[in-house]
């Protein structure tokens, strides 16, 4: 059957092509072109049942229905894969940012404590008195 010549190496391109990076500008344009090729062949389909049964016959199917239930197999499988890679791409993007926060909330802790520190040492000099006034700190 020439179906399944097609549908094996359909779905393996649809596994591969999903899991791949959606960061790339080429990687949005595919999932743009299958969007759209999608909805032309749904449409078409509607349109014209006679020519997926066509479609069918021609590939070895028995039925369009059947065929279009292929299609759309390979279509919800990209899909997942596709969704699956975005959301680990997410939460690789959210630990960075929550390790960043929490490097930038340390270094404030920081700067913070050595400023108190430094405000308790400058507080414990001893107080002198010159020409008759008293210097603290604040004076100085």
């Amino acid at each position: 059957m020439i179906i399944q010549i097609v549908l094996v190496p359909a779905l393996v391109l649809a596994v591969v092509l999903s899991l791949r990076s959606r960061a790339s500008l080429r990687g949005q344009a595919r999932r743009k072109i299958v969007a759209a090729l999608t909805v032309v062949a749904g449409a078409l389909a509607v349109l014209f049942p006679s020519m997926l049964q066509a479609l069918a016959d021609a590939v070895g199917v028995t039925r369009g229905t059947d065929l279009l239930l292929y299609v759309l197999a390979l279509v919800i499988i990209y899909l997942v894969g596709s969704t699956s890679a975005r959301f680990r791409e997410q939460e690789a993007r959210i630990v960075l940012l929550a390790r960043q926060v929490a490097l930038s909330d340390a270094a404030l802790r920081h700067v913070e404590e050595a400023a108190a520190r430094s405000e308790q040492t400058a507080d414990q000099l001893p107080v002198t008195v010159h020409h008759g006034v008293q210097q603290g700190p604040a004076h100085r």
